[in-house]
């Protein structure tokens, strides 16, 4: 399975974002970013599909 730019994005910038939101507890910002992240790594998989 090959991982494209998304998935590096996702890793970088939402997964350390997402860390960082559960640690402040801060709920409704960790669920916006999981969404992000979720929603780039289906656009990612979607793009690599065509």
């Amino acid at each position: 399975m090959k991982f494209g730019s998304s998935f590096m994005v996702f890793v970088l910038f939402f997964g350390l974002a997402l860390i960082k939101a559960f640690i402040d507890s801060e709920w409704p910002e960790a669920a916006i970013f999981a969404a992000l992240g979720i929603m780039s790594l289906w656009a990612d998989r979607k793009d690599k599909a065509n």
